[in-house]
């Protein structure tokens, strides 16, 4: 038997095992690295509290590649993409940052029932709680018939810078209080009686 007619014989095998063979890559399943049907999101790359500002989110987020199905709704693709304002609630380092994370402000953050108020403070009112965005402190109103608690976990919207202060400087904070507070806080404010006491 001469060689042509070999050729000819194991030609079709030949040419069905490479048709195989060929389907068997396109059935295999690809790595990630490939690029196909991922999606860029944005994560957190530490934990992040609410009422952190936008701008300080931006530098702590990065944009990964996600499988299409693992992307959550609403998730943002980029950080320019990140809205104004500040985080509604915590952020845990991976997580992916959605549009409905931020507030149009820190006071919009807390949820429904509270407002804003500023108060003139001198250090000593802050009864051993270092003032710092964030922290929730409970006021009292300091009056002649002592101490009366009128907000209860009131939130430090705006933190003084301490660094320079004095003992006896005053200094402009801003808390956001339960609205159904509000009145006793602002006669307390009024009265320059309002201590803050940390939790």
């Amino acid at each position: 038997m001469n060689s042509p007619s070999i050729g000819r014989r194991l030609l079709p095998a030949s040419a069905a095992f490479a048709t195989a063979f060929v389907g068997v890559l396109a059935l295999a399943p690809r790595g990630n690295d490939d690029g196909r049907d991922l999606v860029p999101v944005i994560m957190a790359t530490r934990s992040l509290s609410d009422g952190t500002s936008a701008d300080v989110v931006r530098d702590a987020v990065e944009v990964r590649m996600v499988p299409a199905s693992v992307r959550a709704e609403g998730a943002i693709t980029s950080p320019d993409s990140l809205p104004e304002g500040v985080l509604a609630y915590d952020l845990v380092s991976g997580q992916q940052v959605l549009a409905t994370a931020f507030a149009a402000s820190r006071v919009r953050s807390l949820g429904e029932g509270y407002v804003a108020v500023s108060a003139k403070l001198d250090p000593q009112r802050w009864v051993g709680a270092l003032l710092e965005a964030g922290r929730i402190v409970d006021v009292y109103d300091t009056s002649e018939t002592g101490p009366q608690r009128v907000a209860a976990r009131a939130v430090i919207l705006q933190s003084p810078d301490t660094a320079d202060l004095e003992p006896s400087q005053d200094t402009l904070v801003s808390l956001g209080v339960p609205e159904a507070s509000l009145a006793d806080v602002l006669l307390a404010i009024a009265n320059n009686r309002v201590w803050l006491v940390g939790r």
